[in-house]
């Protein structure tokens, strides 16, 4: 079985190289290099153990290597062909549609080779009543996935999509094309609308997550993923193993452990990967679930690294550019933690506390040792992919384990028994909501407590966790007891933990002030803070795969900021405002002040509004001309005219600490400017951030004359489609004699005010 492993782990290792190090020509190359050197091991007449090894190794290489290369020829290399291209097409509907704010996007499959995947966006409303299986000839107007925003893009091509487009429209229908494929995702679309009618509103977006890894609703429900990501439970909402080994225990709970009920839990496994979307995490779990469930059958002893080493090569087989996917890869990193390090952590565990197998305390400990092994393992690959750690998700599976798999079960028996009699699902679904509710209060509780995700895009945090992995490793490797080996790294982590957070946080108080210009793509986040306040200007960003709100909340966090004072939104744009609702969730938001018409985008005010209500943050519409004093920090609002579009109707603020002043425009074009120096005494400024992230409609060359700031800040995404900066404002700003700071280049720009 190591054999198999070898070779596995060798050909994934050939995928990973060639994805992220090797360059493009080289890839053949080094797979006829390794398939020469396995064909020489294999002429020695004499082999040892360890050659063979060897040669299986360079033999997996060369397979690596070699699909990835063949793998590149039959998609990406059309997909750069058709790229900036219009094309009639004929497509299979492979998902339901799903709306979003502006648009529906609808997953489909060219029928004619190359058989690409591709990702479509209706403006139109042409799509809604679409199903999966359907076949229809499009016009599209296609865009290669692999690039975003001008820079490479993983997050498509690793499910195997790899065109994206705009449909013009319809040409024509054609005759249905149905596949296992397709009728599992009917399945899973009507049992997720079944859920959605079955299940009360306050846990029906949980359940469908957790049944069906439906998350369509997840993401918008800020307070609900806030909650999951923060308390370190996301791995309860995408299907993975801990679901599928529920659904092969409900198998053999109601039919036995015979191997009748062995088959036919492969094939529902199978079914149940392919209607909750076939993502990496679902298939290593079906690959692994079924070579567990087929081992008693072929009377062979199963063995996890092998499984693990042979479900990644066979995922990688299929499309190699899936070794990209953060699924992919915390699922294998939570895996192997699982494999490697939970049973000695548990054995670890139950000698410090003086335990054995028939203690109470060997389940509990036993949740705690695999949730520890899984954190240490996945640790790097959250902090790299989300720039956090939730450091609570053992507490969190220890209280809530137990509940999810009887929640998942509850929810699938509640569903096939209401289909069977309605009155008997409804009594099913009593006890299964209740455990919702409790996974999600649970969540919440967790959120409370101080530091439970941990920011760790800083120097110092990234130094702190690696000080922890050096001090597990003597421990681990000290020939003292169990309890040392634990409690001493435990401690010693703590404390430095705590050292960094203080000194992090007294760094921030201990200046007169700090003005911080967020990156949050292409965007806008001003934060000014000054002994206890906090206020905040913006916050919204697009061009980007972070939220704003979770940006912001993760550096008010560094920061040492437990609330803000005020935010103030210039207008209601989303790249200056989407990340709203999701920092109302994340920091206590005492006031949210509103242009008195801010109401452009009808359901970006709604879910502000709603958030704030729900958190209990008071939202003012600014009417007047205002001056408001935080502490340190002073405010002047311009109220916003009543006529001219939104970007016309912006707050402008002026914020001043001391002698410091900084002058904060929004998307004021040259008329707002004009009427601001006109009709407002603004003083000389020190810092002005550029309006409308540098566009050529902002910051004229009389405006930025009469302000007479010596610095600007221009809050601009990465290779923007609209241009920004322009030409013109930078030259602008240079003859003006600004100096010129970008988040596009420069990441988050900090200014520090040292008391004098």
């Amino acid at each position: 079985m190591r054999k198999l492993a070898a070779a596995s782990a060798s050909l994934a290792l050939a995928v990973f190289l060639s994805y992220y190090l090797l360059p493009r020509e080289s890839i053949l190359p080094a797979a006829a290099v390794c398939l020469t050197a396995a064909a020489v091991s294999a002429l020695f007449r004499r082999q040892s153990r360890t050659v063979r090894r060897i040669c299986l190794c360079l033999l997996g290489a060369s397979v690596g290597f070699a699909a990835y290369a063949l793998h590149w020829n039959r998609t990406l290399r059309y997909a750069e062909a058709w790229d900036g291209t219009e094309q009639i097409l004929n497509v299979q509907v492979m998902e339901p549609p799903v709306r979003l704010d502006y648009s529906t996007r609808i997953h489909v499959r060219r029928t004619e080779k190359p058989r690409l995947d591709m990702m479509l966006y209706d403006y139109k409303e042409q799509v809604g009543a679409l199903q999966p299986g359907n076949v229809l000839a499009v016009d599209v107007k296609l865009r290669r996935a692999d690039l975003r925003y001008g820079e490479r893009s993983d997050s498509l091509v690793s499910k195997d999509i790899y065109l994206t487009g705009t449909l013009v429209g319809i040409e024509n229908r054609l005759p249905d094309q149905n596949s296992i494929r397709t009728l599992a995702a009917r399945c899973a679309k009507k049992l997720s609308d079944f859920a959605g009618s079955f299940f009360s509103p306050d846990t029906a977006v949980f359940m469908r997550s957790l049944m069906l890894g439906d998350k369509t609703d997840f993401y918008q429900d800020t307070t609900l993923y806030a909650r999951m990501r923060g308390a370190g439970f996301m791995h309860v909402v995408a299907v993975s193993g801990m679901h599928i080994a529920f659904l092969v225990g409900m198998i053999q709970m109601l039919f036995g452990a015979r191997p009748l009920s062995s088959a036919a839990g492969i094939l529902l496994v199978c079914f149940f990967v392919f209607m909750t979307g076939a993502s990496p995490s679902a298939v290593r779990a079906g690959i692994m679930q079924t070579l567990l469930l087929m081992a008693p059958i072929f009377r062979r002893e199963n063995d996890g690294p092998t499984s693990l080493a042979f479900a990644l090569a066979a995922i990688l087989l299929m499309n190699p550019f899936s070794c990209a996917s953060i699924s992919l890869q915390l699922s294998f990193s939570a895996m192997a933690g699982m494999v490697l390090l939970a049973e000695p952590m548990t054995r670890t565990l139950m000698k410090a506390c003086r335990a054995d197998r028939e203690s109470w305390l060997w389940a509990p400990l036993s949740v705690i040792g695999a949730s520890l092994a899984v954190l240490i393992v996945s640790a790097p690959l959250s902090v790299i992919h989300f720039g956090s750690l939730a450091v609570y998700s053992p507490l969190t599976n220890l209280l809530g384990l137990w509940a999810v798999s009887l929640c998942f079960c509850g929810g699938y028996l509640s569903c096939f028994a209401a289909l069977l009699f309605l009155p008997l699902g409804k009594l099913l679904a009593v006890p299964t909501q209740l455990l919702a509710r409790y996974l999600i209060l649970l969540a919440g509780l967790i959120c409370r407590i101080p530091h439970h995700l941990l920011p760790m895009q800083t120097a110092e945090m990234k130094v702190w966790l690696a000080l922890c992995y050096a001090l597990g490793l003597i421990a681990w490797r000290s020939r003292a007891g169990s309890r040392f080996r634990l409690l001493v790294p435990a401690a010693l982590s703590i404390l430095t933990l705590a050292a960094v957070i203080s000194v992090s946080a007294r760094r921030y108080r201990s200046a007169e002030a700090v003005l911080a210009a967020l990156d949050v793509g292409q965007g806008e986040c001003i934060c000014a803070v000054s002994a206890d306040n906090t206020l905040m200007f913006d916050c919204g960003g697009l061009n980007t795969l972070d939220n704003a709100g979770e940006t912001a909340g993760a550096w008010l966090e560094h920061a040492g900021r437990k609330q803000l004072d005020a935010l103030v939104l210039s207008h209601l744009h989303e790249d200056h405002a989407n990340g709203v609702p999701m920092l109302l969730e994340l920091i206590p938001v005492r006031e949210i002040i509103l242009s008195p018409n801010a109401d452009t985008d009808e359901q970006l005010l709604t879910r502000i509004v709603d958030a704030a209500e729900r958190n209990g943050t008071k939202v003012t519409r600014l009417l007047e001309n205002t001056e408001r004093t935080f502490g340190k920090i002073r405010v002047r609002m311009t109220a916003p005219p009543d006529a001219g579009d939104e970007n016309e109707r912006c707050i402008i603020s002026l914020v001043s600490i001391g002698d410091y002043d900084m002058l904060i425009t929004g998307d004021s074009p040259v008329g707002a400017e004009q009427r601001l120096i006109e009709n407002e005494e603004i003083p000389d400024t020190e810092l002005l951030i550029v309006g409308h992230h540098g566009s050529k409609t902002s910051s004229d060359r009389t405006f930025l004359s009469a302000i007479q700031a010596e610095d600007a800040i221009i809050s601009v995404g990465k290779n923007n489609s609209y241009g920004h900066p322009t030409r013109e404002t930078l030259v602008s700003l240079q003859i003006c004699g600004y100096g010129i700071y970008r988040t596009d280049l420069n990441g988050t720009v900090e200014v520090w005010l040292q008391t004098a």
